[in-house]
C-alpha cells in the first residue's frame, strides 16, 4: 500500500462521501476526538483530510511507521471507534469495529499510490522522534542548570 521511504510509509485515498457527509465531517474534524486515535496508536507521523469536488469526495493522506498490515491492525485493535467516528461519513464504510478485514479491503480499493512524496526523516519512527525530543529537553535543562 502506497510508497515507503526507510521506515515510513504513506497512504493516500480518495473516498466518496455520503450526501451531507461533508458538513458532518467538517464538524467532526474540528473535534479533538478525530485525532485522538493517532496519538493512541503512536505510529502516525501525520494525517490530512481534504474535502473536495463540491463536497462529494474526501482525500485522506497519512504517513506512518512500518507496514500497512500492522498499521491498520493497530487501529482495529486499539481505536476502531475513533476511525468509525470520522469515516462513517464515507459512502460504503463497512465499520472498522465490526468489519476489520472488509474495512482494510475497502481502504485498499480506494488507495492511490502517491506519484511523489517527500519524507524528511525516513529512518526515524514516531517513537524515535519523541525520544529525541525528550533527550533534547533534558539536555537543555542540564545546560541551564550548569550555567546556573
Amino acid at each position: 500500500m502506497g510508497r515507503r521511504q526507510g521506515r515510513v510509509s504513506e497512504l493516500t485515498t480518495i473516498l466518496p462521501l455520503k450526501p451531507g457527509g461533508a458538513e458532518r465531517l467538517r464538524a467532526k474534524l474540528a473535534d479533538p476526538r478525530a485525532y485522538g486515535a493517532a496519538e493512541r496508536v503512536g505510529t502516525v507521523h501525520d494525517m490530512r483530510y481534504v474535502i473536495f469536488d463540491n463536497d462529494t469526495k474526501l482525500l485522506f493522506c497519512t504517513a506512518y511507521d512500518g507496514d500497512w498490515d500492522p498499521y491498520i491492525n493497530d487501529f482495529a485493535t486499539l481505536v476502531p471507534e475513533m476511525l468509525d467516528f470520522v469515516f462513517e461519513e464515507v459512502e460504503g464504510w463497512p465499520g472498522l469495529r465490526d468489519n476489520p478485514k472488509q474495512t482494510a479491503d475497502f481502504i485498499a480499493e480506494h488507495q492511490v499510490t502517491a506519484d511523489g512524496w517527500y519524507c524528511a526523516y525516513p529512518d526515524a519512527t514516531v517513537k524515535d522522534v519523541r525520544r529525541g525530543q525528550r533527550i533534547a529537553k533534558a539536555f537543555d535543562k542540564l545546560l541551564d542548570e550548569a550555567q546556573g
